[in-house]
C-alpha cells in the first residue's frame, strides 16, 4: 500500500511537533554545558499559564523548567480588565482538568489578580466627585473596601482547599497614571494622596484591612506583589497587608535585565543603573525595609520578548542572571519569574529571530542548569 504524500498543512504540523519534542528533550537530556549545575536550584516562576481546559502546555512547561505558574484571568476579589466571559472560578479549573494537570506535571500554581489596585481606582472614580479616591475615608469608600473583603472571605478558602501555592497581585499603574508621577495635578493610585501616607494613612490601613482578610481564612497564605516600584503609596499599602498577617514578598521588574546593553538600550536589556540582579534585589528592600530578607524578592527575568520575536539580552547573561539567583545570596536561591511579554508556547520559541551564534539551545540550557524543577528540592 503506498502512503499518501504530506500535505503542506501537515508537514507544518510535523515541524511544529518536531520542535516541541525537540525543545523538551533538550529540556530532560541534560545536555551538558560550560558550566556545572549549582548547588542550590531556583524557583522559575511564569508570568500567566495555560488555563485552559486540562492546560496541555503543562507537561511542556515542566520539560523546560517552569516550577510555577501565575494563573489569570480569574474571578477574583477585586475587580479585574479582563473579560467577564474569560475570568475562571477555582470550580471552572477543577471541573475543567487545568489544576490536575499541574498537579500531574508537579508545577506549583499561583491566583493571579491584575491590576490590582489600580482597576479597582478608577472603576470607583464619580465623576460628580473628582476628588473622591480610594484612600479617603468616606462611607462609599469603606462600602468598596468591605466588598472585597467579602470576597476574599467567600473566595479564598476555595482557592487554598484547591492547593493553589498563594495569591499574586500586579500592582502595576496601567490605568490611573497619566505621566505626572508625584500626582499633583494628576493623583493615580501611588501618587497624589500625601496626606495619606504613614502608619496614620490610609494607604496602610487599607492594606492593614486586606492582610487581616486574607489571614482570617488563610493564616499561611504567601501574596507576591508584581512590579514593586517603590512609591511612597505602594510602599505603606504593601507593610499594612503585611502587618495583617500575610507572608509578603516583592517581584521588581528592575531586575528584567542582564549584561551591557548590546541589544538595545532599553532598561530591561542589561543590568539596572549597573546593579546586577543581588544588588537590585538588596536595593529594593531598601525600598521596601520591612522585606527582610531576598528569599522574599521573586526577581522578574525578560531574557526574550516573545512579542517583538527577539532576544533582550544574550544567553549568556541569562545565564548570569540564574547564577547569580542560586547562588549569590548566602541564605539561599533567589526566585525569578519570567515575563514573556507575548505568548510563551514551543510556537513562539520556534519564531524569535536569534542573535547570530546563539539559538533556543543556549536559553533553555540554562533553565536546564538552574532551575527547581531538575533537582531534588522540586516536590515529587
Amino acid at each position: 500500500m503506498h502512503k499518501k504524500p504530506a500535505t503542506k498543512r501537515n508537514r507544518t504540523r510535523l515541524r511544529a511537533w518536531a520542535f516541541s519534542a525537540w525543545l523538551a528533550l533538550l529540556a530532560w537530556a541534560g545536555l551538558p554545558s560550560a558550566e556545572a549545575a549549582p548547588p542550590r536550584a531556583v524557583e522559575v516562576h511564569l508570568y500567566g499559564g495555560d488555563v485552559s481546559k486540562g492546560a496541555p502546555l503543562a507537561s511542556w512547561y515542566r520539560s523546560i523548567g517552569i516550577t510555577d505558574v501565575w494563573l489569570y484571568p480569574l474571578q477574583g476579589a477585586f475587580p479585574q480588565d479582563q473579560l467577564p466571559e474569560t475570568q475562571q472560578s477555582v470550580g471552572d479549573l477543577e471541573t475543567g482538568g487545568t489544576l490536575d494537570s499541574y498537579r500531574k506535571n508537579r508545577i506549583r500554581y499561583w491566583w493571579f489578580e491584575r491590576p490590582v489596585p489600580d482597576y479597582f481606582y478608577v472603576t470607583t472614580k464619580r465623576a460628580d466627585s473628582p476628588k473622591s479616591n480610594l484612600w479617603d475615608s468616606r462611607e462609599e469608600t469603606n462600602a468598596h473596601w468591605a466588598k472585597v473583603c467579602n470576597k476574599i472571605a467567600s473566595i479564598y478558602p476555595q482557592v487554598r482547599r484547591s492547593g493553589f501555592s498563594g495569591i499574586v497581585y500586579d500592582t502595576e499603574s496601567y490605568y490611573s497614571y497619566q505621566g505626572d508621577e508625584k500626582g499633583t495635578s494628576k493623583p493615580w493610585v501611588w501618587g497624589g494622596h500625601d496626606d495619606q501616607y504613614g502608619p496614620g494613612g490610609n494607604y496602610y490601613r487599607r492594606g492593614l484591612q486586606l492582610g487581616r482578610a486574607i489571614h482570617a481564612v488563610w493564616p499561611e497564605a504567601k501574596l507576591v506583589m508584581a512590579y514593586a516600584f517603590g512609591y511612597q503609596g505602594e510602599v505603606w499599602w504593601y507593610r499594612g497587608v503585611k502587618d495583617g498577617g500575610v507572608d509578603l514578598f516583592i517581584g521588581p521588574e528592575h531586575t528584567y535585565g542582564a549584561g551591557p546593553p548590546e541589544l538595545g538600550s532599553q532598561y530591561y536589556q542589561s543590568w539596572w543603573q549597573g546593579k546586577t540582579l543581588k544588588e537590585t534585589c538588596d536595593w529594593k528592600r531598601t525600598q521596601f525595609p520591612y522585606i527582610l530578607d531576598n528569599q522574599h524578592v521573586m526577581a522578574g527575568v525578560f531574557p526574550i520578548d516573545f512579542g517583538a520575536k527577539k532576544p533582550n539580552y544574550r544567553a549568556k547573561y541569562f545565564r548570569e542572571q540564574l547564577a547569580l539567583a542560586a547562588t549569590a545570596d548566602s541564605r539561599g536561591p533567589i526566585a525569578v519569574w519570567i515575563w514573556p511579554q507575548g505568548p510563551f508556547t514551543p510556537k513562539s520559541w520556534r519564531e524569535v529571530e536569534y542573535v547570530r551564534g546563539e539559538t533556543a539551545d543556549d536559553y533553555l540550557r540554562v533553565l536546564r542548569d538552574y532551575s527547581q524543577a531538575f533537582s531534588a528540592a522540586h516536590p515529587k
